[in-house]
């Protein structure tokens, strides 16, 4: 049972890098070729992705176990709250400098 739930963790694991990697390869580029602010935001944006790979270790603790605790649960719900505090707030940092 641990090892079926530890290829799921790493085929989610794999999936998010592969869902963030187009995104952080055109900031990356944006910012060496454009405007330093996307250097920012792409600081920002593997913050982002460290946050939801964080939030998927947790999400597979959880279901590895019968019934989690509220602080585990509670601990996932923060660091997707997280990211998605930090992917607004690169938007206003995009917005504030270039808008």
């Amino acid at each position: 049972m641990a090892t079926g739930i530890y290829r799921w963790g790493l085929l989610f694991r794999t999936l998010w890098i592969a869902v963030f990697t187009p995104v952080l390869i055109g900031l990356l580029i944006g910012g060496i070729f454009g405007h330093p602010v996307f250097l920012a935001v792409f600081a920002i944006w593997v913050g982002v992705l460290a946050c939801v790979l964080r939030a998927e270790a947790l999400n597979a603790r959880a279901r590895s176990q019968e019934s989690p605790s509220a602080g585990l649960l509670g601990a996932r719900a923060g660091w997707m709250l997280l990211a998605i505090v930090l992917i607004f707030g690169s938007a206003g940092l995009i917005r504030a400098v270039l808008g």
